[in-house]
């Protein structure tokens, strides 16, 4: 049991990796998540209940973190585009790619 944990552990990755199953995931997650939490935070106002409005947090905190992942996998998008970017132009491939792109 412990050596199964220990795998698992050892492979949760935070940011996590831009994959496009990651993308996916996440891209459902956060707007699913985001409409739950309101809808049961709602319901929580409507009863004034205390497990409801627990269940609204944790929706709220699960729609946070699937933003925060979307957002730091944009940011690996863009940095890998920004390095390969690079690399061409130091190669000399990419000196004339702009101009192409905008038809000159």
């Amino acid at each position: 049991m412990r050596a199964t944990l220990s795998e698992l552990l050892g492979r949760v990755t935070w940011p996590p990796p831009d994959t496009d199953r990651n993308r996916f995931l996440f891209r459902l997650t956060f707007p699913l998540a985001c409409v739950a939490a309101v809808y049961v935070l709602a319901f929580a106002v409507a009863s004034d209940g205390l497990l409801p409005y627990v269940v609204s947090v944790i929706l709220l905190v699960v729609a946070l973190m699937s933003g925060i992942g979307l957002l730091l996998m944009r940011a690996q998008r863009q940095e890998l585009a920004a390095a390969e970017a690079a690399e061409l132009e130091r190669a000399g491939l990419g000196s004339g790619g702009a101009a192409t792109r905008h038809g000159r």
